[in-house]
């Protein structure tokens, strides 16, 4: 299928994980895709393997919480392209901790890299997709970003941040022609998931204990939320803007 032919797409944090999932099924819809990762190596690596499968692609290397390195990876991607069709802010860091045993800096790293990290991307592009009067911003956010999970304040109110600066976007420049809308994941069997499972005493029990706490009794796929991000970038979705797209096995109506 060719539901997103020849837009140009920069999908960030897409040397691993959900983001590579989201860039391989955007490729598989005809985009042209702009890994933009800190990781060199794997990046460079990825997009290699983009272009081997037919998908035209390019490398950016950029920390997402440095402006001016978000200007430089939006500049050579218009300088190769010429336009930037769709933003998929995906970058992300997580680590636990409560309001007494979280600490300040990890607090303040976690609110950089997801909240800073999410507004560079989209001061970045927002110009040139003002230029062109058109253009699709979709922010990951997360059930935690809806929801409170236990122990995990600074990720809890990152993503929650995530939310409302993707309605407030969507407000400020819907006469643009620009559309902002973001996807609340739930907890999806990745890589990191499963050496959880691996490393459990009881597999059996922890398998169980991280898919029955949803109405569809099991985890999600990255696969499953690169669909979401696929129609939320294509043109089947264009009175589709200040969403929230979750993802979560039914989680948040529990």
């Amino acid at each position: 299928m060719n539901r997103l032919k020849d837009k140009v797409c920069i999908i960030t944090g897409s040397a691993s994980g959900l983001g590579k999932s989201i860039a391989r099924k955007f490729g598989e819809e005809g985009a042209v895709i702009a890994v933009l990762d800190f990781n060199a190596e794997e990046g460079q690596a990825f997009a290699l393997e983009l272009s081997q499968n037919g998908v035209t692609s390019m490398f950016t290397q950029a920390d997402v919480t440095k402006q001016e390195q978000w200007r430089d990876s939006v500049a050579a991607v218009i300088k190769e392209y010429g336009r930037i069709d769709v933003l998929v802010n995906n970058t992300g860091i997580f680590k636990d901790g409560s309001a007494l045993t979280s600490s300040v800096e990890d607090f303040k790293r976690i609110m950089d890299v997801n909240v800073n990290g999410v507004y560079l991307g989209m001061q970045a592009v927002l110009p040139q997709m003002i230029r062109q009067q058109k253009g699709s911003v979709i922010n990951i956010a997360s059930e935690a970003g809806l929801i409170a999970i236990a122990n995990q304040i600074a990720y809890n109110t990152s993503k929650a941040a995530v939310i409302m600066m993707t309605k407030s976007v969507a407000v400020d420049f819907a006469a643009d022609g620009i559309r902002a809308n973001c996807i609340c994941p739930g907890r999806m069997h990745t890589a990191l998931v499963q050496r959880i499972l691996d490393s459990a005493e009881d597999y059996d029990a922890q398998f169980k204990l991280m898919s029955e706490d949803r109405p569809l009794m099991r985890m999600g796929t990255p696969d499953e939320v690169a669909m979401g991000a696929v129609y939320l970038a294509s043109d089947e979705s264009p009175f589709a803007t200040g969403s929230v797209l979750s993802i979560d096995g039914g989680y948040a109506c529990v």
